[in-house]
């Protein structure tokens, strides 16, 4: 086997147990947590190692907070140009977050919290016992303004415990607990166990997707739906910085003001939903008889720039790859947005994209294209030396490294071009398939959805088929087989296997790709092959 046929082999291997790691795996992780679906049916609506849910205290006589369940539960809404949130009296609880930007479907904006979810119910950690607050239904009062409102307890003037939120102008939520006049607080859990709601129709790839993020002791710990049903996240840490949830667009990111006092985590998956939930807990030892938390709950869009503005490290949450390559991942989402903005369909933004790559390069192909010619020219003079030395290896391989060194000639220059191409290519999935710009950003026809795979893939078998030309508008001139002996009709056998061999494996990796990775693909294959016919036809007029 030759030194190209290795090679190509090798690259073949290197991309496959690639995909397999980054890509088949998550997506076969993702069709079993599909099936165990209808077993979770029958589980409880938290895992059990979430243990979020705790049964409702019995109070006594003597407590000073009155529980008023029979009461009317009334909505209020807060809303800004982004969010439309709802809060229900029952718990202080947000059941609502709308998006007014993101549609679900035509007319349908996204809402955050799923149907018959809540958000932030409390438990008060008091001398052992806990308090929990979900069912007692609040008085409260709103901001003229409509930008805040403060639900209480006890007397509107001392009340015994106040949740005050407010919307900043973006997707912020901030909120304030106070507790005061209830004997000494020992902490509380925020209870965020619902989770965040799906937001396209058709998640095909939660394992994948949805995250649960944690920013605590000034490390950042991130587990994948797929991995937490084996592990969900929990523990103590000294300092707490955010946690998060995220599905495939969105985030629920929970951030503490200062002074931070949270120092537990938990983590599981809502049984409804299927999706993960969190809770943070804030219990200390030492109690106090005021207690006051400050929290901001960042909910919208899973945008690395928005989320830089909301805290230290929240730029993460959003989904770049490999930390090595987030800068490259950043810089090609900027620059798409920025293109955008001049070309307001993403196809054709992704087709330019494509060819301005292909003039970047074009002076490494150039050479890695003239050099492969050479190697064309030297095959003659290679089967003379195979032919001569075919019983000493040795002296083979010396006066072959010799004839490459005196042509100028490599037999590994024609891979580095598609080696400089694997950074660009995993940079460029990450912000096809997880930027918000590529939501239903349609191209032509058929193509609805960039950031889905191709419905009929009519991309991955265009792509097969320019990358099956480009293949043979590199052959060498056939030679007389008579003249060849086995060693050299088996390596033209081979080749011809690999001109075939090598299209059909980059379909069906291709075929789950985002249709906008494949159409930037497809799109470089034809400005190669246009520039593979001039580089040829200018190497003949030489001759």
């Amino acid at each position: 086997m030759d030194k190209r046929t290795l090679t190509a082999l090798l690259l073949m291997l290197v991309l496959y147990l690639a995909f397999d790691q980054f890509i088949w795996k998550p997506q076969r992780q993702s069709e079993r947590l599909a099936k165990q679906h209808e077993l979770l049916q029958q589980e409880p609506v938290i895992a059990d190692s979430l243990d979020m849910e705790a049964s409702e205290a019995q109070l006594s006589p003597t407590d000073s907070l009155a529980i008023i369940e029979d009461a009317e539960t009334h909505e209020v809404e807060l809303e800004n140009d982004y969010l439309k949130v709802v809060f229900s009296s029952k718990g202080a609880r947000i059941i609502s977050i709308e998006l007014k930007e993101y549609n679900y479907s035509p007319g349908v904006p996204v809402d955050l919290i799923p149907e018959n979810g809540a958000l932030l119910a409390t438990t008060i950690s008091q001398g052992g016992k806990d308090l929990e607050l979900g069912n007692r239904n609040f008085a409260f009062t709103e901001n003229p303004q409509g930008k805040s409102i403060s639900f209480y307890l006890g007397d509107q003037a001392d009340p015994q415990i106040m949740r005050e939120y407010n919307l900043d102008d973006k997707y912020g939520i901030g909120f304030t607990t106070k507790i005061q006049n209830l004997g000494n607080v020992n902490g509380m859990k925020l209870d965020l166990s619902d989770g965040i709601a799906d937001s396209e129709k058709n998640p095909k790839t939660k394992a994948q997707d949805y995250r649960i993020f944690l920013y605590a002791d000034n490390e950042i710990l991130k587990v994948s739906l797929g991995k937490m049903r084996k592990n969900p996240p929990q523990g103590k840490f000294g300092s707490y910085g955010f946690a998060a949830v995220r599905s495939k667009y969105f985030t629920l990111a929970l951030r503490e003001t200062e002074p931070q006092l949270s120092r537990a985590f938990s983590s599981g998956i809502n049984a409804e939903t299927h999706n993960p939930g969190f809770s943070v807990d804030s219990y200390q030892r030492t109690a106090r008889a005021n207690w006051e938390q400050s929290f901001v709950l960042f909910a919208g869009p899973a945008d690395a720039s928005l989320l830089k503005a909301y805290g230290p490290q929240m730029e993460n949450i959003a989904e770049r790859g490999y930390n090595w390559l987030r800068w490259l991942a950043n810089a090609f989402a900027w620059f798409l947005s920025w293109l955008h903005g001049f070309v307001k369909n993403y196809g054709v933004v992704i087709v330019i994209f494509a060819f301005l790559i292909k003039i970047v390069l074009h002076p490494l192909t150039n050479k890695s294209m003239s050099a492969s010619l050479k190697m064309q020219e030297l095959q003659p003079h290679l089967h003379v030396l195979q032919s001569k030395y075919k019983n000493d290896p040795k002296t083979l391989q010396v006066e072959m490294s010799k004839l490459y060194k005196e042509a100028g000639a490599s037999p590994m220059s024609g891979c580095l071009p598609l080696l400089l191409q694997m950074p660009i290519f995993f940079a460029l999935y990450n912000v096809l398939r997880y930027s918000l710009d590529m939501r239903n950003a349609g191209f032509v026809f058929w193509l609805k959805d960039l950031s889905e795979p191709d419905p009929y893939m009519i991309l991955p078998i265009v792509m097969g088929i320019f990358m099956i030309l480009q293949s043979k508008m590199m052959q060498p001139k056939q030679v007389n087989v008579d003249e060849m002996d086995e060693k050299q009709k088996a390596a033209q056998s081979t080749q011809k296997m690999m001109t075939w061999m090598m299209p059909i494996m980059m379909f069906f990796i291709f075929r789950g790709m985002p249709a906008g990775l494949v159409l930037y693909w497809t799109v470089f294959n034809i400005y190669s092959v246009i520039q593979q016919y001039y580089l040829l036809k200018k190497h003949r007029n030489k001759e």
